[in-house]
């Protein structure tokens, strides 16, 4: 493989048929393939609202395709909690990486980092604190999870989110624990701030994987910011880790490709062409 094309600024974007080809022969000759991606920023597509986000068909489609073949993971990593993460994606057979890493879940897949687990016996006490001073806002509600709290604006004024937010930060300061606060469109999540980067949530799926007798497979990582740079550099040795969207002036992604839509067109022709005929067959 020509893993590093691509990893130097004024270098030509990858073409996601020629890529696909390439890694589709790499996991044949290794006998397996691996594919890691970030949920929101790489495989969903904003709702028309500006709220919200989903997953396109052909992404979906993608993924059904790539889960059901023989020799096959399909790793998806997002801030949310693994179990947020498989009901919003809604496909058997896939790995979640949820709040970034620090839980995994798949088949034959079990994980929870030490340190985030301890703070469990934190959450009902940061949880009531929460909906005591959330009380006089409308449409919020406070959620215990399993590494965190949530506080969902199911129907609050999109505006909240400053005061909400302001309520979560004076609670993480106050908080034995370590704690960060991470907002999004429709919830502010307080989750362990532990130091558990990406790559390590990515190489920790690897190294499992060829544990279970599958040997190392291909890999490809499909990031799209600079929160992506430390999974690149991680699992760049093993594949190829593909940056979305315009190039970085210094990335360690070994190649890249222009935007999302050329990101799902990568995934499908994966897709079709590692099912057509995975290893063995």
């Amino acid at each position: 493989m020509n893993l590093d094309r691509s990893a130097y600024p004024g270098q030509a974007p990858a073409d996601p048929r020629e890529l696909a080809r390439e890694i589709v022969q790499d996991a044949r000759a290794r006998g397996g393939l691996l594919v890691f991606a970030d949920l929101e920023r790489t495989l969903c597509i904003a709702a028309p609202n500006g709220r919200g986000a989903g997953l396109p068909l052909l992404v979906r489609g993608a993924l059904v395709a790539l889960a059901s073949t023989p020799a096959t993971g399909v790793v998806i990593s997002s801030w949310r909690h693994a179990c947020d993460i498989e009901t919003r994606v809604g496909v058997p057979g896939l790995i979640y990486a949820g709040c970034r890493g620090l839980q995994i879940r798949g088949p034959g897949l079990t994980f929870c980092h030490p340190l985030a687990a301890r703070s469990r016996q934190m959450l009902p006490f940061l949880a009531q604190e929460l909906s005591q001073s959330l009380a006089s806002l409308p449409g919020v509600e406070v959620e215990t999870k399993e590494l965190g709290v949530t506080v969902h604006m199911r129907r609050a004024d999109p505006s909240a989110i400053a005061v909400i937010v302001a309520h979560v930060e004076a609670l993480r300061r106050t908080s034995e624990g370590e704690f960060r606060v991470w907002p999004s469109e429709s919830t502010v999540e307080l989750l362990p701030d532990v130091r558990w980067r990406s790559g390590s949530s990515a190489l920790w799926v690897l190294v499992h994987w060829a544990h279970e007798g599958r040997g190392l497979p291909a890999v490809v990582y499909l990031g799209h910011d600079q929160s992506d740079e430390d999974a690149y550099r991680a699992l760049r040795e093993h594949g190829h880790a593909v940056h979305v969207g315009p190039l970085p002036t210094v990335s360690a992604a070994s190649c890249w490709v222009v935007n999302q839509a050329a990101a799902f067109d990568l995934l499908a022709q994966l897709a079709f062409g590692w099912s057509v005929r995975p290893a063995g067959r």
